[in-house]
């Protein structure tokens, strides 16, 4: 695995249930150095799944539920724990059809955390049960510099079966 944990493997989840992990940096900083625009700050990153309904699942307005419909949650929130790990878990009894797979940098403007991607070492991974989904995805590309959105790409969920394809661009608006 590329990234600097191990403990962003997903728990052992039956095929049809899919997990989604991003973890960064070996630490959370949660303060702003007064005059660092980089790895001096501290990261606060959040895993968002676009519904194919159009609605988000994020760990603080709509962490969702594997129970009852839309069959998706958000159950890790870093912020909660200052630990740097997020998780989002699609499960089998979710809607068919395209998830599209974010993570939120914020705050945007810059005064609390960092406003740069360079040196999170954000990695992500993606599992349906125990096998993996697609490429793990080791820091954003080269082009995120400030943006506040990187979208990874869009998991298509068809019964028990997923295939990712990858967008790895980032944006300052939700895709």
């Amino acid at each position: 695995m590329a990234g600097p944990y191990n403990d962003a493997l997903p728990k052992a989840r039956a095929t049809g249930n899919a997990t989604i992990t991003v973890d960064w940096k070996t630490t959370q900083p949660v303060q702003d150095t007064l005059g660092c625009i980089d790895a001096c700050n501290g990261w606060e990153l959040d895993m968002l799944v676009k519904l194919p309904s159009g609605i988000y699942i994020d760990p603080v307005a709509n962490p969702g539920d594997l129970l009852t419909s839309p069959f998706v949650t958000n159950p890790r929130d870093s912020f909660a724990d200052s630990q740097p790990l997020e998780t989002i878990v699609i499960g089998s009894a979710a809607a068919n059809g395209l998830y599209r797979v974010v993570i939120d940098k914020f705050p945007f403007d810059g005064t609390v955390f960092n406003p740069s991607w360079t040196g999170s070492q954000a990695s992500v991974q993606l599992y349906n049960g125990a096998t993996v989904i697609g490429p793990f995805f080791s820091v954003p590309p080269a082009s995120c510099t400030t943006q506040r959105f990187w979208h990874l790409g869009n998991l298509t969920k068809s019964g028990t079966s997923y295939t990712f394809s990858t967008v790895n661009t980032c944006t300052d608006t939700k895709p």
